[in-house]
C-alpha cells in the first residue's frame, strides 16, 4: 500500500502568477517596412477594437450616442456653394448634410477624429463630399497621403485606394495645373484628429479602455453565471501522483482556458476516474459578498468612463445615487458639457467645411440646448 501511495500521480497547481488573457488592442503606431504607411494599433486593428467597445459597453454606447446627438444639434444649414447639388444634399448617393455631420460626430466620439472625401468639378471647385469611415483609412507618417481599404486585418490581397490630402485650389491656380496634376487631386481627403503628435487620433476614453473591458466582462460573467445555474467556484485536486513542472503548467493552462474567466462563470466540471481511490476531488470555494464586490467594481468602471468624457451620468439617462439632482443642476451640468466637449467638436466640423470651400461660415449648427434663446449658433 505504501508503494502505491508513492507511485500515485499528484498534480498541484504550481504557477503563482495569475493566468491573464487580455483582448485589449494597443494603439501602437508602426511604419510598414517598404511602404509609406503606418499601421493603426496591433495588427492594424485598433479602430475595429474601439468600434466593438462602442457597441458592447452600455455606458460607453450611451455617452457616444448622446454626445453625437448634442454635436449634431437641433438644426444645420450650409451655404450652397456646390452647384451640382442642393444645400442639403452632399453627393450623388443622396447623403444629406445632417446624416453626414452625424457620422462625423459619431466618428469623433468613437475614434477621436473623422475624415471626408472631396470630389472636385471641372473647374477645380468642390462639388461632392463623402463621409469616410475612419476604420478603413490609413495614412503615411505626415498625413499627406491616405490609403482606403475595407479589410486591413488578415492575410491575402487587398484593394487599396490612394488619395492625397486635400488642399484648396483657386481657379487661377487650377488652370495652371497639368491634366495629370488635376487627375491626382480630383478626389482627396480632409483628415481631422484630436492630437497633433500622433499619426492617428486617440479617443477621449482611451485612458478608460480597461474600465470598458471591466464593464463588459462583468456583464459576460453574470450572463454565463445565469446560463450555468449560478454554480459556485471550485478548486480541483488531482490526487494521483507527482507530475513534472512542465506537466503542471500544461494542466493549469488547460483548466484556466476551459473553465476560468468571466466567459465560463460557474461551469460544472466532470471527471472520469479509473477507481474511487484515485478519484479527482472538487472543493467548493465560498466567496463572501461576491455580488457586492461586482457591484462596487461596476460602479467604479462606470465612473472611470464618465470621468474620461468629463460628463455627468444624469445627462445620458443614467441616474446617480444622489436623489437631489434638480433641473437647475441638470442645466448647469449640460451647459458645462456643452461648452467643454460639444461646442469644440462642432467648431472642428464647421471649420472643416469652411476649409473645403475656402470661405468662413459655410456650415452653421444650431446647438442642442435646453433654452434655445440663451445659445448662439456655431459657425
Amino acid at each position: 500500500m505504501e508503494n502505491n501511495e508513492k507511485n500515485r500521480l499528484r498534480v498541484s497547481f504550481a504557477a503563482i502568477d495569475p493566468y491573464l488573457q487580455s483582448n485589449i488592442v494597443s494603439p501602437v503606431e508602426r511604419e510598414i517596412h517598404g511602404r509609406d504607411l503606418v499601421e493603426w494599433g496591433d495588427g492594424n486593428a485598433y479602430p475595429d477594437y474601439l468600434l466593438e467597445l462602442s457597441k458592447t459597453v452600455p455606458t460607453l454606447r450611451s455617452i457616444i450616442n448622446g454626445t453625437t446627438d448634442f454635436i449634431t444639434g437641433d438644426d444645420l444649414a450650409i451655404v450652397p456653394l456646390a452647384p451640382a447639388y442642393g444645400a442639403n444634399i452632399m453627393n450623388a448617393k443622396g447623403d444629406t448634410l445632417r446624416s453626414q455631420v452625424e457620422a462625423l460626430a459619431r466618428d469623433y466620439c468613437t475614434y477621436g477624429g473623422f475624415a471626408l472625401q472631396v470630389i472636385r468639378g471641372r473647374g477645380g471647385q468642390p462639388v461632392e463630399i463623402y463621409h469616410l469611415d475612419l476604420r478603413f483609412l490609413r495614412s503615411n507618417k505626415d498625413n499627406s497621403v491616405f490609403y482606403y481599404c475595407e479589410r486591413w486585418k488578415g492575410a491575402g490581397r487587398r484593394k487599396v485606394l490612394e488619395y492625397p490630402a486635400y488642399q484648396p485650389v483657386d481657379e487661377a491656380r487650377w488652370v495652371q495645373l497639368t491634366p495629370e496634376e488635376r487627375a491626382r487631386i480630383a478626389a482627396s481627403v480632409v483628415y481631422v484628429k484630436n492630437v497633433t503628435t500622433q499619426v492617428y487620433p486617440f479617443p477621449v476614453y482611451g485612458a478608460a479602455v480597461k474600465a470598458c473591458e471591466i464593464e463588459r466582462g462583468i456583464d459576460d460573467y453574470h450572463l454565463n453565471a445565469l446560463e450555468n445555474g449560478f454554480t459556485s467556484s471550485a478548486i480541483i485536486n488531482f490526487n494521483n501522483g507527482t507530475a513534472s513542472d512542465e506537466m503542471k503548467e500544461e494542466i493549469e493552462r488547460n483548466v484556466n482556458e476551459k473553465f476560468g474567466g468571466h466567459h465560463n462563470a460557474g461551469r460544472i466540471m466532470c471527471s472520469w476516474n479509473p477507481d474511487k481511490e484515485n478519484a479527482t476531488t472538487i472543493e467548493s470555494v465560498k466567496v463572501e459578498d461576491f455580488g457586492d464586490r461586482y457591484a462596487a467594481l461596476s460602479k467604479h468602471s462606470r465612473q472611470q468612463i464618465f470621468t474620461a468624457f468629463r460628463a455627468n451620468p444624469n445627462l445620458f439617462g443614467i441616474p446617480t445615487e444622489s436623489l437631489g439632482f434638480s433641473s437647475e443642476e441638470y442645466e448647469s451640468a449640460f451647459r458645462l458639457y456643452n461648452r467643454t466637449v460639444v461646442r469644440p467638436a462642432q467648431r472642428l466640423i464647421c471649420d472643416t467645411y469652411d476649409r473645403i470651400y475656402g470661405q468662413a461660415g459655410v456650415l452653421t449648427i444650431k446647438p442642442f440646448t435646453l433654452d434655445e434663446d440663451t445659445e448662439t449658433n456655431v459657425q
